[in-house]
């Protein structure tokens, strides 16, 4: 695709970016036409290249093979860079001057050890963007915290609303507050390139990303700000609807999601039950009485559930007005006939020396009629783009690129590759992951 005609055509993004926080939100702009250039080590894997491989083995490049990295960042561009070395901050500093922004998630202290900090990013580019995007901020108390996902869930007051009531907080199966600082930070550059249009000011945007985990519950704040009530755990249930959860179905780890919020739902349900005796109990009369006889409802609903598969639940109550989906696996959601309609996933080519050939990728999460985004390439193996930006962009020539590359300061392999986190083939079909076990995720998409 022409990147000329989508809306971020011509920005380019320079992302020091670990893992999902910030490498996501440089993603959703790459879409959407921006440059990202991404900054890597030989020294240093990113912590993606080492786990979840589209592969199940650990021999030749498995770097370039890991799931993760390849999704998080497809499209963008790559260098490796030594930043303990002077010549790689370098080559940095001058990456700034030719870019708009400059995001990264490390912690606090990092950028200024690479004296990239804002000040310093600043006096080589008045008008850079700049994101930092780490647990708790760059100011009070818990500044100089190293922080994951996990830590920034718990501090954002997220798990402890998370889970079942006779149980303890449990945490996502994913770093939530990742995608959340994610969102807010793709949502904060694209603001900050707005202000620098109208004032020509750059800006650095500070984001916290517990804090954007405490924006996602916001009603809770509320409600003990106001109320002084503290908002529990209640699994799959709701404050105001009854029925609401996530009901068994037949088969192993099949279930349906049923959401019911008002009376007509309520007898759209029943219908689609058959109209069971039990639904003319004076305790599900009203909304009232059946969100207080829920235990009860839930027990009669998972009955009916337990007989049916769980596509065909769903389609039988949509088809009579009520709120379900199923919960799909990974093979589901690659064939399900929703994402297949919309071009969910689209296919991209990988490099002839990483064995991997085409692959589905999900899309961007938006339909655009005149600025479609789109998966533009696959994502770079270690190293791949040194020569464009080192050559092309910065002017150096082969000479001293091939000095860089001999002192280590670049490369396209880790200089100590470590063992990577390969999960055994049979837990692989016990989750029922995609793997090449017995298909690859394209030819599910070609049945």
């Amino acid at each position: 695709m022409d990147t000329a005609s989508l809306p971020m055509a011509g920005v380019r993004i320079l992302e020091f970016g670990q893992l999902l926080a910030v490498p996501h939100a440089a993603k959703l702009l790459c879409d959407m036409g921006a440059e990202v250039i991404k900054i890597e080590s030989v020294g240093r894997l990113n912590a993606h290249r080492t786990s979840s491989f589209f592969r199940n083995t650990s021999e030749g490049e498995y770097w370039n093979h890991a799931a993760n990295y390849n999704d998080q960042n497809r499209s963008k561009l790559e260098i490796t860079l030594d930043m303990k070395a002077p010549e790689g901050i370098a080559i940095a500093k001058e990456l700034v001057k030719i870019s708009d922004i400059l995001c990264e998630n490390f912690s606090a202290r990092v950028m200024e050890n690479f004296s990239l900090d804002y000040e310093a990013a600043r006096a080589l580019r008045p008008d850079i963007i700049m994101l930092s995007s780490n647990g708790y901020g760059h100011t009070g108390p818990w500044a100089e915290y190293v922080a994951a996902g996990h830590t920034t869930e718990s501090a954002s007051g997220l798990i402890w609303m998370s889970g079942y009531p006779d149980l303890l907080p449990r945490l996502p199966s994913i770093p939530y507050t990742d995608y959340a600082g994610a969102m807010h930070g793709a949502f904060a550059m694209m603001a900050a390139l707005h202000y620098r249009d109208l004032t020509g000011q750059g800006q650095w945007i500070d984001l916290a990303q517990s804090e954007t985990g405490t924006a996602m519950i916001g009603e809770a704040v509320l409600d003990y700000i106001v109320n002084g009530h503290q908002q529990g755990r209640m699994g799959n249930r709701d404050q105001w609807k009854a029925p609401h959860g996530c009901y068994p179905c037949l088969g192993e780890d099949e279930w349906v999601v049923i959401a019911v919020s008002s009376d007509e739902e309520w007898d759209s349900l029943c219908r689609a039950m058959g109209s069971p005796e039990w639904c003319n109990d004076p305790k599900f009369a009203d909304q009232l009485s059946r969100y207080k006889h829920q235990d009860e409802l839930d027990g009669h609903i998972r009955a009916w559930t337990a007989q049916r598969d769980h596509y065909a639940a769903m389609h039988r109550l949509q088809r009579a007005g009520v709120p379900a989906g199923a919960v799909l696996n990974n093979k589901e959601l690659l064939l399900d006939p929703q994402y297949r309609a919309r071009g969910f996933y689209q296919s991209v080519e990988h490099p002839e020396e990483t064995g991997l050939g085409t692959m589905p990728y999900p899309g961007p999460p938006w339909k655009f009629t005149r600025t479609p985004g789109s998966v533009r390439r696959a994502a770079p193996t270690l190293g791949q783009d040194n020569e464009l930006i080192l050559g092309t962009y910065l002017g150096l020539s082969q000479r001293e690129i091939a000095a860089l590359e001999a002192k280590k300061i670049i490369g396209k392999a880790p200089l100590q590759p470590s063992r990577p986190n390969v999960v055994p083939l049979e837990e692989q079909k016990r989750r029922g992951t995609i793997t090449d076990y017995e298909e690859s995720p394209l030819n599910i998409l070609r049945a």
